[in-house]
């Protein structure tokens, strides 16, 4: 693990952009790959064959679209949101800024990208965005505070983006399985696909700050 810091430390120093986009797309896409294989039965209610196109996408977004706008949005709002002597309100105040603007514009843009990838019809991108951000919302809700707060305190602006990809390989599977899935089968079980990503998310929590 030392030796891995060390050899992630280097690449970040030398090239941050282009090692925080790497990083994310391969994280992105394990996340995929976890919703793949260990959630079958919840995909539509059947087992299907393992889509490697899908996990592209993934990779593409966490990579391309995702891991550039984020980067250049923590380094915004550690620039604009500084409250000097008062660390707890500053992350505080980071956190609710994350989350009023940066998530629904995420999320909305994660729907809007895999159905640009699947070459989608417009109108059906716009179903798609419509029918899932409001659903996908109510578990960011449920869990990305918390994490953001422990993010926008405790952890250098540089591993911020690291941080928020380890911990959100669980967010990612519940992403990419509800992108996928038939929104009418898939709302019965978004409680309990939430409850196992707030689980592995809450255990990630305790060995940080263990």
């Amino acid at each position: 693990m030392a030796s891995f810091y060390k050899w992630y430390n280097a690449k970040l120093v030398a090239r941050p952009l282009l090692t925080q986009c790497v990083s994310t797309g391969v994280l992105f896409g394990i996340g995929d790959a976890i919703a793949q294989l260990a959630l079958p039965g919840l995909d539509n209610g059947e087992k299907k064959k393992y889509d490697y196109i899908r996990t592209l996408r993934l990779c593409f977004h966490g990579g391309v679209v995702f891991a550039p706008m984020v980067s250049q949005w923590y380094r915004l709002i550690s620039t604009r949101i500084v409250i000097p002597g008062r660390p707890n309100i500053e992350a505080l105040a980071r956190m609710a800024a994350d989350q009023t603007i940066w998530a629904p514009f995420g999320i909305a843009s994660f729907y809007v990208s895999m159905g640009v990838l699947q070459m989608q019809p417009w109108e059906e991108i716009k179903h798609e965005v419509k029918t899932k951000w409001g659903p996908t919302m109510v578990g960011n809700y449920a869990v990305w505070p918390i994490v953001q707060l422990i993010n926008f305190r405790l952890m250098p602006l540089e591993y911020r983006l690291l941080f928020v990809n380890v911990i959100s390989i669980a967010w990612n599977s519940y992403l990419s399985w509800f992108s996928a899935a038939d929104i009418e089968k898939a709302l019965p079980l978004i409680a309990e696909v939430e409850h196992m990503a707030e689980e592995k998310i809450e255990q990630s929590i305790e060995k940080l700050v263990k």
